[in-house]
C-alpha cells in the first residue's frame, strides 16, 4: 500500500512564510484572464490542460501551493498532488481573493 501524504490548507500567513522559504512551486488555477490581471510572482497556471506536465515535471520532494480564487477548485488540484505523492501540498483558503485582503507580502503581477 502508498503511504499517502494529504495536502493542507493555509491561510494568507502561512502562505507568505512558505513564500518566504523559498522553493516553492507555485501554481494558479484561475482563468487565463484572471491569471494575466495578476498572479503570485513566480506563480505558473494550472489548468486540466497543464495538470500532467505540471505533475510530471515538478520534483516530489518540493513543496507545493496552489491557490484559485476563493479556495475552492485549489482543493481538488491539491488532492491530485497529494495522490501523487507529493510530500508537502497546500491549497491556499481564500484563494487569491483572501491574499489581496491580507495585503499578501509576496508580489504580484
Amino acid at each position: 500500500m502508498r503511504v499517502r501524504f494529504p495536502f493542507r490548507r493555509i491561510g494568507v500567513p502561512e502562505a507568505q512564510d512558505l513564500l518566504e522559504r523559498g522553493e516553492l512551486a507555485v501554481f494558479d488555477t484561475r482563468d487565463m484572464g484572471a491569471y494575466a490581471a495578476g498572479h503570485l510572482a513566480g506563480a505558473a497556471r494550472l489548468s486540466t490542460g497543464t495538470l500532467s506536465a505540471a505533475v510530471a515535471e515538478t520534483p516530489k520532494d518540493r513543496p507545493v501551493l496552489i491557490y484559485c480564487y476563493h479556495g475552492n477548485a485549489s482543493q481538488d488540484y491539491a488532492q491530485i498532488f497529494s495522490d501523487f505523492g507529493f510530500l508537502e501540498v497546500y491549497s491556499l483558503d481564500g484563494g487569491f481573493e483572501a491574499w489581496r485582503a491580507g495585503a499578501g507580502s509576496a508580489p504580484t503581477l
